[in-house]
């Protein structure tokens, strides 16, 4: 697992501006509507908006399994961008314990729109890259709702 890993890239265009689509990214009470892939709901987040600090996101899928995802913030532009470790722990084979990296960048459109890109790297392995392709759009269909 390194940086030159293939990273998975994602582009979005949201219903918001980049301060709200921000939000949606930072703030526990709008994370939980949004921040679970397809059917799996949040059950716990919580964010300490800082360099250095620590979120910590619980899901729950149909079944009763639990998803775990820490990590920290390593930066943070308001409205513009947020890069933070990523570490998975759960029933899945999704680099458990392992420390990814995700960045998320927002760029103004116009008054009512933004593009939200996401770089989620050091995804040492084809089927993991393969699993978050699927997974973050299904997130990304939630947030849209949220901001809409």
């Amino acid at each position: 697992m390194t940086d030159a890993d293939p990273p998975v890239v994602l582009t979005r265009v949201l219903p918001s501006s980049c301060e709200e689509a921000f939000r949606a990214w930072t703030e526990p009470d709008l994370i939980r509507r949004w921040l679970a892939p397809g059917p799996n709901v949040v059950e716990r987040s919580e964010t300490d908006l800082r360099v250095g600090g620590a979120f910590l996101l619980e899901t729950r899928a149909p079944d009763g399994a639990r998803h775990l995802i820490t990590g920290c913030y390593r930066e943070i532009v308001p409205g513009r961008r947020l890069v933070q470790s990523w570490v998975y722990e759960g029933p899945l084979d999704l680099l458990p314990g392992v420390e990814t990296e995700l960045c998320v960048e927002l760029r103004p459109l116009d008054g009512a729109s933004c593009e939200l890109t996401i770089t989620h790297r050091r995804l040492a392995r084809p089927d993991v890259r393969e699993a978050y392709r699927g997974d973050w759009p299904t997130c990304f269909d939630k947030l849209q709702n949220v901001l809409s």
